[in-house]
């Protein structure tokens, strides 16, 4: 029977994540130019972009002070809470997980193109790749299901039969469900292998 309602739950799970895969490019796309726009950021302004990497270097200064376990859960804690408030705050019509996603996305252009040229390109891969193949999907799915609530959040709005409590309530658990835990775990490589890595290509 509880196999039986796993398979179900699966399922539906699996429906959900179809539902979402227009909102999901979407989501992707602007990733991807915001991405583009903070690498090419520092080629145009190279010291307004360095003052910047120092700043987003300073603001999370004080986590590596920590030791790996309370680290993980940081890291853990900071991406769950931000990915959770993409999706819930995409009900003001999606403008949320927008800029939400933009603005990662140019950070991690702007830090892969100062890292790369100060530590080098294979370091900084080492430093994104093992816990950003998983972190980073997760992060953009959450933004796409805010996204998805916002457009029907705006079909009410224009006057459609929607339940929206019964949206919030799937999004909610298919978060609950997939994402915190997959978050969980890029936080587990970030801390224990990432470093490790990084030590291989040094």
């Amino acid at each position: 029977m509880q196999k039986g309602k796993m398979k179900t739950g699966y399922h539906n799970d699996m429906q959900y994540v179809r539902t979402l895969r227009s909102y999901f490019l979407a989501i992707a796309f602007i990733f991807i130019i915001s991405l583009a726009a903070g690498y090419c950021y520092p080629l145009y302004f190279p010291e307004e972009a360095t003052a910047s990497f120092g700043d987003i270097g300073g603001m999370f200064e004080w986590i590596t002070s920590l030791n790996p376990v309370l680290l993980m859960l940081a890291i853990f804690a900071n991406n769950a809470l931000k990915s959770f408030a993409a999706l819930l705050f995409g009900l003001g019509f999606g403008i949320i997980p927008v800029l939400f996603v933009a603005s990662n996305g140019f950070i991690v252009g702007l830090v892969v193109n100062l890292s790369s040229k100060t530590e080098g390109l294979l370091f900084t891969a080492a430093a994104i790749v093992p816990h950003g193949i998983i972190e980073i999907p997760m992060i953009l799915l959450s933004a796409a299901i805010g996204l998805r609530l916002g457009c029907l959040m705006f079909s009410v709005i224009k006057g459609k039969t929607i339940d929206i409590k019964y949206e919030v309530k799937k999004s909610v658990t298919f978060y609950l469900h997939w994402i915190v835990p997959l978050l969980f775990l890029s936080a587990l490589i970030e801390c224990f292998i990432t470093p490790l890595a990084i030590l291989v290509v040094l």
